[in-house]
């Protein structure tokens, strides 16, 4: 009750990243949970700005893979000595190597292309919804391929620091993977480009290694067991594998893009007092 014996209104809610107020700490548990409540009011749009990509992207890889470069297959009979079956059924061949090389190749370069490009317009997408501002599919794809060669020079520098530490027993590999893991939203945020979006994720996780980590893990187990689930109802049909796999992906990458926003977030609230007004500030700020 107040001061004149009526019942005191019920506090406001604690402030999130929408609106301008304070943003509050979160640990690995809120960072998911807001990640899931943010996914669900923008289901639609970060679902699409993931399908666009991945459905004709993924389809081309799978056809070239699962049909155009796929091994040859020759039925040969069982050879049997004394009794026993040591050899037979099916024997599996390459076409040849060259063009063995030439599929992988191609299958690469889309690999690239979809997660450089998906990784620019998610991101923005996700930045623009954890900050409740609508999420705007044309717009996120216009800011993704604008910086498309940015977001491709930071993920092959990381993806080379990344394998180089797991070539030297593992831990650094897992060091470094921590330490660059807010290196895209420091670039789509803002605007930090090539080592500098690198030195600015090594220096704002410096000090919560391990809260970086464990969300980081927890987010890649739900991923991983929901694109796992569906990737085995493809089974080894070409077509199904993509059409299960473009669902797992499509599922499952707006839900891991909020998380690492989320993250990068709440490092930056923990090291700067960030609120909204800045985060929103940033963000107009890179997309000009």
């Amino acid at each position: 009750m107040d001061d004149s014996g009526g019942f005191a209104p019920p506090p406001p809610p604690p402030p999130s990243a929408g609106g301008g107020g304070n943003i509050p700490q979160r640990g690995i548990g809120d960072i998911l949970s807001v990640a899931f409540e943010v996914y669900k009011a923008n289901a639609a749009k970060l679902i699409v700005i993931v399908a666009i990509v991945v459905v004709p992207l993924s389809f081309i890889s799978h056809f070239l893979t699962g049909v155009v470069f796929k091994p040859t297959v020759e039925k040969t009979g069982a050879i049997v000595v004394n009794g026993q079956t040591i050899v037979g059924g099916t024997t599996v061949t390459t076409r040849s190597f060259g063009t063995f090389i030439i599929g992988s190749l191609i299958a690469a370069a889309i690999a690239v292309i979809i997660s450089a490009v998906l990784q620019a317009a998610l991101t923005r997408g996700a930045a623009l919804a954890s900050v409740g501002d609508p999420v705007d599919t044309e717009a996120s794809y216009q800011y993704g391929f604008k910086k498309f060669g940015s977001v491709l020079l930071i993920s092959i520098l990381v993806g080379l620091v990344v394998g180089i530490g797991f070539i030297l027993l593992i831990i650094p590999g897992i060091i470094f993977l921590t330490m660059l893991a807010v290196a895209i939203p420091a670039l789509i945020v803002e605007d930090q480009r090539g080592t500098a979006a690198m030195s600015r994720s090594w220096n704002l996780v410096k000090g919560h290694f391990w809260h970086v980590l464990g969300t980081i893990v927890v987010a890649a187990l739900i991923t991983g067991i929901v694109g796992a689930i569906l990737g085995l109802l493809g089974g080894t049909n070409w077509f199904l594998q993509w059409i299960f796999g473009s669902i797992a992906q499509i599922i499952t990458a707006p839900f891991a893009a909020l998380v690492t926003v989320l993250l990068y977030v709440d490092l930056r609230v923990r090291t700067e007092q960030l609120s909204g007004e800045r985060l929103r500030a940033d963000l107009s700020s890179a997309a000009a």
